[in-house]
Order: structure tokens, then C-alpha cells, then sequence
């Protein structure tokens, strides 16, 4: 029987790790042996203690002492079910909710294409579930961007067939376990955002095929995670790893090409942006996309300035 791995990151956020733990548990699988795993990413000893009393011997909890990041976090658990003998990995954002039929979907979907390692499903936002969030992905070289299907649209049949895809959302990304042995584990010094455009990337640079498959759905809680948009958070590790990313594995020339595009239309449009939109925080703010302009070229270097903690 398969055996599946959910890992969901836990970072203080509670409510949204119970109710997403909840949910989960009312899935049932018949194709497949489930294990719940939650990585308590640093977050207090109260919420960790919480969610170990609320939910016992329901799920497997591991904690971290300190915050190490999207990818350091679940790079914790993909280890620990590769050790287990996991066969899917399924790494899925605590701030998401979904019917019970979720994980059975998602599981025979990986069933009926052999062919493909990596499977996105359907997301909604949450706050209107009327919306597409994400249909599948794709990552333009070009524009040195990322672009989500859907986005922000009603659902529509066009959505509703499977297809390949460049991209697929870390939000909720099933990996077959031997994808980890060909091209290894998430980037540890991007910290926070566009570690799945880099795995996506190296996937498919090895032969690995994305599927999007839309009868798994779930609705997100877009940015639950960080807070608002355009925190200097946001800010800093959007504009550092854009770039750092994007470029990797591209020709000098291709690379000139990102850095125009980087300099002017990411960095300095949104500079412009936040100084005439921004907030009382516009200070900040510029501040977050100065430096993370300058350390989107200090290639394996993991800074945290301290605008954005």
C-alpha cells in the first residue's frame, strides 16, 4: 500500500494548524497508508504544547528550537518520512482547508499518470471561495517572472483538465519520494519564497514531469503566513530571490537580460510604488527592497536583516 506523508509547517498560527490538522483527519484513503506530520518551526512552547495535547497520538509532531524557514522546516520532515519509507510527500501550508476527499483525489491522481513525480491541485482563496488562486503554473524565463493559472478568476471549465505544467505552488506540492534522490531537497538559503519556483526548476531541468490535477481543491488563506502584503518581509525575501532563482542555470547573456529586469522593473517600480502608495511603514519598506536588491547577488549567503524581522 502507498504510503503518504503530509507535512504541514507550523509557525505560531494555531487556529489554522487545528482547524487544517482537523480537516485532514476526516480523510479517509483506501489506496493509501496516511501519516499526519507536523513541524512545530520554532513557534512557542504553548502553541507546540497546544497542538500536542489537542491531537496526541493523531499525529507525529517534531520541533525545531529556532524558525529555519519554508524550506528548512520541511526539509526537516521530507527527511524524517524518507526515513520512514514514505512514497508520497505531500508539503502542505497549515493555512488551508478542504473537503474529505482531498487526499483520496490528490493520491489517485498519481495513480493514473505513472509518468508524472510532482502534482499541484486547485486552490481558492479562502476568503472567497468563488476565486481561483491557482490552476497550475508556469515560470517565464523572459519576463523573469512566475504566473498562476486562474488567477483571481471564477472557476471554469478550462480548469478543469488535467495538464503539464512549469510551476506548481509550495502551498500544497505532491512529491514521489524518489524525486528527493535525483535532484535533492528545498534550498535552505532562500529562507521564505520562490523555493518551489527553484525546485520546479531543477525538476524539470532532470526529466521530472508537474501535473496539475484539478479534482484536488482546497482554499488558501493567501498570506497568512507572512501577515499583509508589502511587509518589509515580503519585501526583502520577494526581491532577493526573485533574481537569485530565476538566474540559475541560464547563460551570461540570459543572466544580463534578468538583471535589467530585476534592477528597473522589480526593483525600482516597486521602490516607486511603495514611496507614493506605502504606508506609515514606507520607510522600511524601501528599505526591505534595497537590501534585498543587493543580497539577491550574494549567492549562498542566508541574511536576515533586521528591517524585516
Amino acid at each position: 500500500m502507498t504510503r503518504l506523508w503530509v507535512i504541514i509547517l507550523h509557525w505560531n498560527k494555531y487556529e489554522d494548524t487545528r482547524d487544517c490538522v482537523r480537516l485532514l483527519l476526516q480523510n479517509r484513503i483506501e489506496n493509501a497508508q496516511t501519516q499526519l506530520l507536523v513541524i512545530d518551526n520554532g513557534s512557542s512552547q504553548q502553541a507546540c504544547n497546544q497542538l500536542r495535547q489537542d491531537f496526541r497520538d493523531k499525529i507525529e509532531l517534531l520541533r525545531t528550537d529556532r524558525n529555519l524557514g519554508y524550506a528548512g522546516g520541511n526539509n526537516l520532515g521530507i527527511q524524517h518520512a524518507l526515513a520512514q519509507g514514505a512514497d508520497l510527500i505531500l508539503l502542505l501550508n497549515n493555512d488551508t482547508t478542504m473537503s474529505a476527499v482531498f487526499l483520496s483525489n490528490f493520491v489517485n491522481a498519481t495513480e493514473r499518470h505513472p509518468e508524472a513525480d510532482i502534482f499541484g491541485c486547485k486552490n481558492f482563496y479562502q476568503q472567497r471561495p468563488d476565486r481561483l488562486w491557482f490552476a497550475g503554473g508556469s515560470i517565464n524565463a523572459w519576463l523573469g517572472n512566475t504566473s498562476h493559472f486562474g488567477f483571481n478568476q471564477p472557476d471554469n471549465p478550462k480548469f478543469q483538465k488535467e495538464r503539464e505544467v512549469s510551476f506548481i505552488t509550495g502551498c500544497a506540492m505532491l512529491i514521489r519520494a524518489a524525486v528527493f534522490s535525483k535532484i535533492g531537497l528545498l534550498d535552505e538559503s532562500l529562507f521564505l519564497y520562490y523555493e518551489d519556483v527553484d525546485f520546479c526548476q531543477r525538476a524539470q531541468r532532470a526529466g521530472v514531469k508537474l501535473l496539475f490535477t484539478p479534482q484536488a481543491a482546497l482554499q488558501h488563506k493567501v498570506g497568512a503566513g507572512v501577515g499583509q502584503n508589502l511587509t518589509p518581509a515580503y519585501l526583502y525575501y520577494q526581491t532577493r530571490n526573485r533574481y537569485r532563482v530565476l538566474q540559475r542555470g541560464r547563460s551570461f547573456a540570459f543572466r544580463g537580460w534578468l538583471l535589467m529586469l530585476h534592477l528597473t522593473v522589480y526593483c525600482g517600480f516597486r521602490m516607486l510604488y511603495v514611496a507614493s502608495c506605502g504606508g506609515s511603514d514606507r520607510w522600511r519598506q524601501m528599505q526591505a527592497i534595497w537590501q534585498g536588491c543587493r543580497d539577491s547577488f550574494a549567492t549562498g549567503a542566508n541574511r536576515h536583516p533586521a528591517v524585516v524581522r
